[in-house]
């Protein structure tokens, strides 16, 4: 067999080949450029999402802070000896302060509260003649 005609055949399958190869490899970059704009698409979600939670936590922490000086304001009306209020956004409670009518003695704040960091503010509040309720 000629040479000649064997070149023509094998032009065309090696052109083939090459041409596939190109095709091949444009389709791998196109996949992975959609899997990487989909991995994207994906964290910018999930940012809006948090942000979006962490707005919710913010709205519900000041409608909270709201109610509880309501609380305070109503407690204030009823009784003479409120002294204050506070929210605690962490645990999610508000506390209203009053004035002690017969204050304790500093033994009997030590006895009522253990010497223990926990009850620190509870002591401090004992030894002024306070206390406070939780709402």
């Amino acid at each position: 067999m000629d040479k000649s005609k064997l070149l023509l055949p094998i032009s065309i399958v090696v052109g083939c080949i090459i041409l596939g190869g190109f095709f091949y490899a444009i389709q791998i970059n196109k996949q992975e450029s959609i899997e990487r704009q989909q991995k994207l698409d994906l964290a910018v979600e999930q940012k809006q999402q948090e942000a979006k939670a962490e707005q919710d936590k913010k709205e519900y922490a000041s409608e909270r802070r709201n109610d509880c000086l309501n609380i305070y304001k109503t407690e204030d009306s009823k009784w003479s000896n409120v002294r204050g209020w506070r929210y605690d956004a962490e645990g999610d409670e508000c506390y209203i302060r009053y004035k002690e009518s017969l204050p304790k003695s500093h033994k009997e704040c030590d006895a009522l509260y253990p010497d223990n960091i926990e009850y620190f503010s509870q002591t401090m509040l004992c030894y002024e003649g306070e206390f406070e309720k939780t709402f």
